[in-house]
Formats: C-alpha cells, sequence, structure tokens
C-alpha cells in the first residue's frame, strides 16, 4: 500500500540510480522520487557519485509531491550533508599561489620553463 507523502516529511529512501543532474531514490514502499543535484547541499556539487552511492540510504525532505505521486526531495537539511559543506576549506587564488610573484609582466617564454618544472612536482 502506498503511502501519503506530504510536504516537509523527512523520509528515507533508498538511491537507486545516479545522473549528472541528480540521484533517483525509492521508498519502502517503492515510491519513485528525484533529489536534484542542486539539492544535495548549499556548496556547489560537480560530481554526486563522490556523496551518494546506488543502494546507499538517505534521510530526506520532501519538497514536492507531483500529481503522479513521485517525489521532489532535498538534502540540504540532513546533518550529515551539512557537515560535509563545513569541511570544506575555502581558500583565496592568492592563497593558493606558492610564493606570491611581484607585480609585473613576464613574457610565456620566460614562464614556460618554470611552469614545466611544477609540473613535474605533481
Amino acid at each position: 500500500m502506498k503511502k501519503n507523502y506530504k510536504k516537509g516529511q523527512f523520509i528515507k529512501v533508498k538511491v537507486t540510480g545516479i545522473q549528472p543532474y541528480g540521484a533517483f531514490v525509492e521508498t519502502d514502499d517503492h515510491t519513485e522520487g528525484l533529489i536534484h543535484i542542486s539539492e544535495v547541499m548549499n556548496d556547489y556539487v560537480h560530481n554526486l557519485n563522490l556523496l551518494l552511492t546506488v543502494g546507499q540510504i538517505v534521510k530526506a525532505k520532501v519538497i514536492n509531491v507531483s500529481e503522479e505521486g513521485k517525489l521532489n526531495l532535498t538534502l540540504k537539511e540532513n546533518d550529515y550533508f551539512k557537515k560535509q559543506e563545513r569541511k570544506k576549506v575555502k581558500r583565496s587564488v592568492l592563497e593558493q599561489l606558492d610564493e606570491p610573484e611581484s607585480i609585473g609582466f613576464k613574457t610565456l617564454e620566460e614562464r614556460l620553463p618554470e611552469w614545466i618544472e611544477r609540473g613535474l612536482k605533481l
């Protein structure tokens, strides 16, 4: 028997598939749903496979129930994904430079040996 899901309700769902745009999920009563990639966390998510796996069970919040009974869900209020957001270290591009350079312009010919050397060290 299918349950009646309501907007704002928290439910456990199983990830059944992952696409570049979101994760397909299913409830224990076989109601299908989608967690759009923008609803995983507030930070930019480039690859869902780094956060979700097929078969994983997650707690999600119902955003909307379509007329066909399909669920639109979010993980933004899931404590695990909130902690993942906080773990990301936000750094300025300037802080990522190995050594500050003096202001000025160097030609590509002058920079090329340095770039090659850096690339070899990686």
